[in-house]
């Protein structure tokens, strides 16, 4: 291993171990990976790994609030925030995220739902954070859609219940593309909440 040469960057440090157990654990497994892999990864010593996380559980947190929620903030919430109404953003996204794994030709799942299905049941601060990252997630979703219906865009419904659908949809989506290698799961999940949200906005503009 070829380490880094000693600086006064403490913090760079610090993010380039995050960011090497963030690829880690989202392309592996948080279980699967060990801390010497990690410390060769990042290109950092021993000491230096110690001195940030002790523990590999203190490098999961930091993983989870760091870079598990960014990538939730950067990928969902950003775009919803910056569309005019809720079915146009969620169309986008669903067209970036496509489009990223064809180029990549791989799919290592979303970040949120591998951490999720690895820690959950055996670590509760860690499924608190997670439930906080999916609970930013669905209150964004809600909000637009809230949004949508103030401004007579989308009929009377539910908005929390539809929040939890495009979430679950995905999210399932997901998991069937990675466990196929294939982008197709999340092409029909695009198409079919297309046809969903089209059919309820258009029942809104007839009224």
């Amino acid at each position: 291993m070829t380490e880094h040469r000693r600086t006064n960057d403490p913090q760079g440090v610090r993010r380039r171990i995050v960011d090497a157990a963030y690829d880690a654990f989202v392309n592996q497994g948080y279980i699967a990976t060990g801390m010497a892999q990690l410390r060769e990864k990042a290109s950092v010593s021993g000491g230096a790994m110690a001195h940030h996380f002790p523990a590999k559980r203190d490098l999961g947190l930091a993983v989870i609030r760091d870079r598990v929620a960014e990538a939730v903030q950067r990928t969902w919430i950003q775009p919803l925030n910056g569309c005019a109404d809720a079915p146009t953003a969620i169309d986008r996204i669903f067209e970036e995220i496509i489009g990223e794994l064809m180029h990549k030709d791989a799919v290592s799942g979303c970040p949120l739902n591998n951490m999720v299905m690895e820690v959950s049941q055996h670590d509760p601060e860690m499924r608190d954070i997670l439930g906080g990252v999916f609970g930013a997630w669905h209150d964004a979703l809600s909000a637009k859609f809230k949004a949508d219906m103030a401004s007579g865009r989308l009929g009377d419904l539910n908005p929390s219940s539809l929040a939890t659908l495009v979430i679950a949809s995905y999210s399932g989506a997901m998991a069937m593309a990675k466990a196929r290698q294939d982008v197709g799961p999340l092409i029909d999940c695009r198409v079919e909440l297309a046809r969903l949200m089209a059919a309820r906005y258009r029942l809104a503009a007839g009224r």
